[in-house]
């Protein structure tokens, strides 16, 4: 039998993913769809930690690992890039 909380906690992270990708695409401007696709990646770790709690099997916890670092690490390099495009992170005194 299927734990009701495990389902429920599905239900509620499948919504979770579906605003953030309304957000990463709607969002008005670049920090908010920076913010949203942190969020869809780290509601996607949830996500496969409880599918593998709800399945009974460890196999995917070294995809949690591999999509947790890469997330990190996209968000790292959009947030580098943005700045050293001149994006609006750096300061006024920088731009003058």
């Amino acid at each position: 039998m299927k734990d009701p909380l495990l389902v429920v906690t599905l239900a509620f992270l499948i919504l979770s993913v579906l605003i953030g990708f309304h957000r990463l695409i709607v969002g008005p401007s670049v920090f908010d769809r920076i913010l949203a696709f942190d969020a869809v990646v780290i509601c996607a770790v949830a996500l496969t930690a409880v599918l593998s709690r709800l399945w009974h099997t460890p196999v995917y916890l070294e995809l949690i690992l591999i999509v947790a670092s890469l997330g990190f690490f996209t968000t790292v390099a959009f947030v580098y890039y943005y700045e050293q495009t001149g994006g609006p992170l750096q300061d006024k005194e920088d731009q003058l």
